[in-house]
């Protein structure tokens, strides 16, 4: 984030992208605790489900290094999202010495219904845009995540 009290139409179009972007992401975080204080759960375990929904069933090892928390913060949240009903853990099929934690379809369910109406003006707007350009958006968002989890990664480090 650049400190810049100037007016927004004297930047350059870069400068407008990456302040949106920092707008997007505090727009992003504040709906996703507002989600998690609505759910009764906390704003990294929405962060944890999110995981789950989207890469499927995994080892507590890979959601602490996916997270960026250790493994015993990750074992009290495994342990309270299976509280609440959101996880279980089982064991893994190609190594049962290795336990997999995966979240129920109910809970992702609940949570998919507080995105719905976001998701809809989401493709909305992506309606309005050519298939190319379409594609330049993604590129463009791909390579600001990986972006982000390397800017993760260095500071972990």
């Amino acid at each position: 984030m650049r400190v810049n009290h100037q007016d927004e139409q004297a930047d350059e179009p870069a400068d407008r992208i990456i302040a949106s972007l920092t707008d997007l992401a505090g727009a992003l975080g504040r709906l996703n605790d507002l989600i998690a204080q609505r759910l009764g759960i906390a704003q990294t375990d929405l962060l944890c489900l999110h995981m789950l929904n989207r890469a499927g069933a995994c080892t507590a090892g890979a959601l602490s290094a996916q997270l960026g928390r250790s493994t015993g913060a990750v074992t009290h949240m495994i342990d309270r999202l299976e509280k609440a009903g959101y996880v279980q853990r089982k064991p893994d099929p190609q190594d049962r010495r290795r336990v997999l934690v995966e979240a129920f379809a109910p809970g992702l369910e609940r949570i998919a219904s507080f995105y719905e109406h976001m998701d809809a003006r989401s493709r909305r707007l992506t309606a309005t845009f050519s298939d190319d350009q379409l594609a330049a958006i993604h590129a463009f968002l791909q390579g600001s995540y990986d972006s982000a989890v390397e800017e993760c990664d260095q500071l972990i480090r």
